[in-house]
């Protein structure tokens, strides 16, 4: 199996190249992650797409055009979101991450409601997790490792499952 990522140099990303998979990956030395044809053009021959990197509304065109590029090929879409898309965290600062995060499962519910095409989209959705992004945060976090092995998960289950949130309490 043949996996395309974006965002390995760091945090999950990075985490998730370390599972013992063919990778091909995408990261700001290969070029404009928000010129999703340049992304394309480099992981197009993969089996499974990871859609990671986060930056501004990267994660919602990436999944839109791979989609409509992938629909009727037997395909897997693996988009990291975050379980801050169906609440509204404490704090401040994240107002931004939480419309874009909400955008993508827009996105990623828009295909799935299809039901008819080959290529099948997943939305992994994690707590939060201890990465730069939340070093700041003084809660419970999750490591990158937890969310590697759900990924893991989706990439070696049989069954179609669109859709999984997890945190720690």
């Amino acid at each position: 199996m043949k996996i395309g990522i974006t965002g390995t140099t760091s945090g999950i990303g990075e985490t998730i190249r370390q599972m013992p998979y063919e990778f091909i990956e995408f990261n700001r030395n290969d070029g404009d992650i928000h010129d999703v044809e340049s992304v394309y053009k480099k992981l197009k021959d993969c089996d499974v797409f990871i859609n990671n990197a986060w930056d501004n509304d990267c994660q919602t065109k990436l999944l839109k055009f791979f989609f409509d590029k992938w629909s009727d090929l037997p395909k897997k879409i693996i988009s990291i979101g975050s379980s801050v898309s169906t609440y509204t965290p404490s704090g401040t600062g994240y107002s931004d991450y939480v419309d874009l995060k909400r955008e993508l499962r827009t996105a990623h519910c828009d295909i799935v409601n299809l039901k008819t095409t080959r290529c099948k989209s997943y939305l992994v959705n994690p707590g939060v997790t201890n990465t730069k992004m939340t070093e700041s945060r003084n809660c419970n976090k999750m490591s990158t490792q937890d969310v590697a092995g759900m990924v893991k998960f989706v990439l070696e289950n049989k069954l179609y499952i669109p859709e999984i949130y997890f945190y720690v309490e």
